[in-house]
């Protein structure tokens, strides 16, 4: 099983190149140094399919509310990394699928038994970059179709199979989101064109 440290969208080190940091927890935590979320996983934490779910469900006003700020179908990857942020911090999704969502990642390939990751997806959509836009539904749908694919050409009860059904949910809970808020938006626009 893999070591890692989830830095932020691009960055990624082995938790062995942290010999200092004697943290081993599956929750996100703050550094002094940066306030990006750092997720750490050990062999001794629980799998994330055990993980007990905690998150809030969202709410139509909290919905429309975010469908005023942010339009999912056209953001940049900083707007959604900022919405992540907002739905993390009112505790509709959880840390860990904050970290899938800002991370981006997808399982790869195996190595002696390791999954390696990449970030991806590999083919059309991909993630933007700069003040390019995408439409984050088809984006995340794309991300987790294929973690679902990865993981049915797994052997049953391998970390593969494990790794890509539990990022496969991931992006499947971070889609409900962004449709809920994406129909918010829509009976906002249909009401207003009733009038």
């Amino acid at each position: 099983m893999m070591d890692h440290i989830i830095l932020g969208a691009n960055q990624s080190i082995s938790s062995s190149a942290r010999v200092e940091n004697k943290v081993r927890s599956a929750s996100p935590l703050k550094t002094e140094s940066s306030d990006k979320d750092v997720f750490v996983r050990s062999a001794n934490t629980e799998m994330p399919s055990e993980i007990k779910r905690t998150t809030k469900s969202l709410t139509s006003d909290v919905a429309q509310s975010l469908a005023e700020k942010y339009d999912v179908t056209n953001m940049t990857r900083n707007e959604f990394c900022q919405l992540l942020g907002e739905l993390r911090n009112m505790g509709i999704i959880s840390s860990q699928d904050f970290s899938v969502g800002y991370g981006g990642e997808i399982p790869h390939d195996l190595k002696e038994g390791e999954v390696r990751m990449t970030y991806g997806p590999l083919e059309e959509p991909t993630w933007p970059t700069g003040n390019e836009r995408a439409d984050f539904i088809k984006l995340l749908r794309s991300c987790a179709d294929y973690c679902s694919d990865f993981a049915a050409d797994q052997e049953e009860g391998s970390d593969g199979r494990t790794v890509g059904n539990s990022l496969a949910g991931s992006y499947h809970r971070l889609i409900d989101v962004l449709e809920q808020i994406k129909k918010a938006e829509k009976d906002k626009n249909e009401s207003a064109s009733n009038v």
